[in-house]
């Protein structure tokens, strides 16, 4: 599927980008934008049962406040390691070790991005699935 089918798509990276610089040098930091562009894309096409390329201009806004927001909660382009990235926790003698970048990816997969903030703003642009 290419993304870049959207019409704002570079819009978006942009608005990202500029919303959460790479401040710590991350070196993986094109690679988790994109991918999280590109499910927030998926995401919004398929809640509002159409193509990506037929997605109206009008939801740039609202994809680049799912991508940040997906970001941003699990805090994987600043380094933040909160409690979903941990991956186990030993107490004797005190260790802690944290998800791989791939477990990242994974559960950025699962995660349902439209939350009820957004569907608000994305139920005037959903159509009735087709028959």
């Amino acid at each position: 599927m290419d993304y870049k089918n959207y019409s704002k798509y570079d819009d978006v990276l942009t608005k990202v980008k500029l919303l959460l610089p790479n401040s710590d040098n991350n070196p993986s930091y094109d690679s988790i934008v994109d991918f999280t562009i590109e499910k927030a894309i998926d995401d919004v096409a398929n809640y509002c049962n159409t193509t990506i390329d037929e997605l109206p201009a009008e939801l740039c806004s609202t994809i680049v406040s799912l991508a940040v927001q997906l970001l941003d909660t699990h805090g994987w382009l600043n380094g933040q390691q909160d409690d979903s990235n941990v991956g186990s926790i030993t107490e004797g003698d005190v260790s802690v070790t944290f998800k791989q970048p791939s477990e990242a990816y994974k559960d950025l997969q699962t995660v349902n991005s439209i939350s009820d903030d957004f569907r608000l703003i994305l139920n005037r642009y959903r159509r009735l699935p087709p028959q």
